[in-house]
């Protein structure tokens, strides 16, 4: 498969890059500074015909343009897309918010992943199979009582009602949209004191993706394949 994941440069999305190198997938890698991810570079100089690395800062219109000719004048179509990049920021109380701030949480998780699918969008359904999984989390649910994060909740429940129309409109192309929840995962993100492992979730995530058929489209997904309540 030739798939592209943005973030690729450290937890979730790098676990999805070694997972996809095991599989000897083509993997498109992309991050905002490809200089600075030595781990990104070192599997790039093991695995030099499966792995490129791009720049993107998935707020730059310019960069998701350049990616897209880039990679398009590389491979006639592509498998896979998952959008993994995202901002977290901290400790923003009721209190502490700012518009600034609690904008560019959206732009980054939720605006900027439905503007990269629409760039891709000719190279997904050129593959004939192509697979949008836009990385989401539990903290979206509008179910239960959820408090505080609140930029992070929001951005994602956004994202997720992106893919939900996303699905509607690319499901006469044969192209399959998903938000996926990676779980609680051991990342700076999510702290050592998370249930599952980089490795466990990336490899549940890849299997999901290999499984998924079109009457899954639009649908929220567990990192382990089962189905998450919205």
């Amino acid at each position: 498969m030739r798939v592209l994941i943005t973030g690729a440069n450290r937890g979730i999305g790098l676990g999805l890059v070694h997972q996809c190198l095991k599989r000897k997938d083509r993997v498109f890698a992309s991050c905002r500074a490809p200089n600075r991810a030595t781990e990104l570079q070192t599997l790039c100089k093991d695995h030099p015909d499966l792995l490129s690395i791009h720049t993107l800062d998935v707020r730059e219109a310019g960069q998701i343009e350049a990616l897209h000719q880039d990679i398009g004048a590389q491979v006639d179509g592509l498998e896979v897309l998952i959008n993994n990049a995202g901002v977290y920021y901290r400790g923003l109380s009721l209190g502490e918010l700012t518009a600034e701030r609690s904008l560019e949480t959206m732009h980054v998780n939720a605006v900027a992943p439905i503007i990269i699918a629409q760039s891709f969008m000719d190279l997904l359904i050129a593959s004939k199979s192509g697979k949008i999984l836009n990385i989401s989390t539990g903290m979206s649910s509008m179910t239960g009582s959820p408090s505080g994060a609140y930029d992070y909740r929001a951005s994602k429940t956004a994202l997720n009602m992106y893919t939900r129309v996303l699905a509607q409109d690319l499901r006469p192309f044969g192209v399959i949209a998903v938000v996926v929840n990676p779980g609680w995962v051991k990342t700076d993100m999510g702290g050592q004191g998370a249930s599952i492992s980089v490795e466990e979730s990336a490899r549940g995530i890849m299997k999901l993706a290999d499984g998924l058929k079109l009457q899954d489209s639009g649908k929220f997904f567990q990192w382990d394949g089962t189905e998450h309540v919205w």
